[in-house]
């Protein structure tokens, strides 16, 4: 018969018990640690898309302004268009300029040297979206180029 001491029979229900919530707590932290880096993970790549569709939004107007042409530059930059990141959250962009395109004086005249301030932002459409989550403004030089 093998004699078995109090110190050497295992671990006993309540030492179990104890462990157990004490890696219940632990995993509780760690669930709401990854909850929170998902939500910021979430609002970085709206953010990231919305500053994608901003930066499009100048090289169209840039684009446009090679033109020489007020219409054609206004036309590029202010109507109000919405794209749609990965989550499916709308972002609404939309442009102004600071000052009134310039047009020439008659028909046969091209349009004078100016330089114009753009602004476009983008609005978020999801729940406690900081707006606007973008925003910048640059100059465009517009220019006949025959």
């Amino acid at each position: 018969m093998t004699i078995i001491r109090k110190d050497e029979a295992g671990f006993g229900l309540t030492e179990v018990m104890i462990a157990m919530l004490v890696l219940f707590i632990v995993m509780v932290a760690m669930i709401s640690a990854v909850i929170a880096a998902l939500q910021v993970t979430s609002s970085n790549a709206t953010g990231s898309t919305a500053a994608e569709a901003v930066q499009q939004r100048i090289e169209d107007v840039r684009a446009a302004s090679v033109a020489g042409d007020c219409d054609v530059l206004e036309g590029a930059a202010l109507p109000v268009t919405t794209v749609t990141d990965g989550r499916g959250v709308d972002i609404t962009i939309s442009g102004s300029l600071a000052s009134t395109c310039v047009r020439a004086a008659t028909s046969g005249d091209r349009d004078p040297v100016q330089v114009l301030r753009l602004t476009v932002e983008a609005d978020s459409a999801a729940p406690g979206a900081s707006n606007p989550v973008v925003t910048t403004t640059t100059d465009i030089l517009v220019k006949f180029q025959p």
